[in-house]
């Protein structure tokens, strides 16, 4: 028996599924498959890209946070303006960029310590207090989340 001798049979169900007219779910099937491929094609980016937006703008605010910022940065006993940390930062970031998930992430490889040494960073304020450098970046991502997105995610 040939290909072209199978009959198929169409229930009055697999009319009514594929629009009204006769022919086997399995074509409908299929068409439902590449309807859904083709969503997938154009929304998923579209959602992956803008969240890829919003964390590579909060890491920009931050980096841009310390460049402005009036604490002095220890690095390795070395000290640092927040212009020179938020270079070496940057620098950082830009070598761990595909890495970079989210925030916490970019403060986490780019932010707390150096990666040669194990050796953490630290902030020095004006009034002399020494915080390490990540417990202060978490603290103003999170007033910065909260500012921008005052009534939760």
């Amino acid at each position: 028996m040939g290909l072209s001798e199978i009959k198929t049979v169409r229930t009055p169900m697999m009319t009514l599924l594929a629009g009204g007219q006769c022919r086997p779910v399995q074509a409908f099937h299929w068409q439902l498959l590449l309807l859904a491929m083709i969503l997938m094609i154009v929304i998923v980016p579209r959602s992956v890209a803008g969240q890829t937006e919003d964390i590579h703008a909060t890491v920009h605010y931050l980096i841009t946070y310390v460049k402005e910022s009036d604490v002095t940065f220890e690095r390795n006993t070395s000290r640092y303006s927040g212009s020179e940390a938020a270079q070496h930062i940057d620098k950082k970031y830009q070598h761990f960029k595909d890495d970079i998930d989210t925030p916490e992430k970019f403060i986490e490889l780019c932010a707390t310590g150096s990666l040669m040494t194990g050796k953490p960073y630290f902030i020095i304020t004006e009034e002399g207090e020494q915080l390490p450098s990540g417990e202060w970046l978490n603290t103003e991502l999170q007033s910065y989340r909260l500012r921008n997105n005052p009534t939760g995610p």
